[in-house]
């Protein structure tokens, strides 16, 4: 994933790369990630996204006719999700949003669009989680 160019543009730029991986939307821009979700109400330069639940990415997964679920997770069960989907993540004391790209050897991958923020560069470990949690997914349902 490319870096991102402004501090607040996490959940935009993880919100278009899932949309590019899985082919919803493959030529889905950052600039148009940020309209759908809509700025300046649900994102922008003060605070980033405005909800950590991620409603404002799951409507954007709704206009595109996908289904998509919610919770406040612990790393188990995002390790299960990942396994078979994929989707979008961020810790409450991270305060920033990832993609989920898979999980194995006891890790998630992550396409993380600000690479070394806090640690974190494309793996969040079980310890990663920890400190950072609680962790709020919206992800793909299959």
């Amino acid at each position: 994933m490319a870096a991102q160019v402004y501090d607040w543009t996490c959940a935009a730029c993880s919100l278009t790369w899932v949309l590019q991986s899985t082919a919803i939307a493959p030529h889905q821009s950052r600039g148009l990630s940020i309209e759908q979700i809509g700025y300046p109400d649900n994102i922008n330069a003060q605070y980033g996204l405005m909800n950590a639940d991620g409603s404002a990415l799951r409507a954007v997964y709704s206009e595109y006719g996908q289904i998509t679920g919610q919770g406040w997770l612990d790393f188990d069960t995002v390790y299960q999700l990942a396994q078979n989907t994929t989707g979008q993540m961020s810790g409450a004391a991270w305060y920033h949003w990832v993609a989920l790209r898979g999980a194995a050897n006891g890790e998630l991958y992550i396409a993380n669009s600000a690479p070394g923020y806090r640690g974190v560069y494309d793996v969040l470990t079980r310890q990663d989680f920890a400190r950072l949690g609680p962790f709020s997914v919206a992800w793909l349902e299959q």
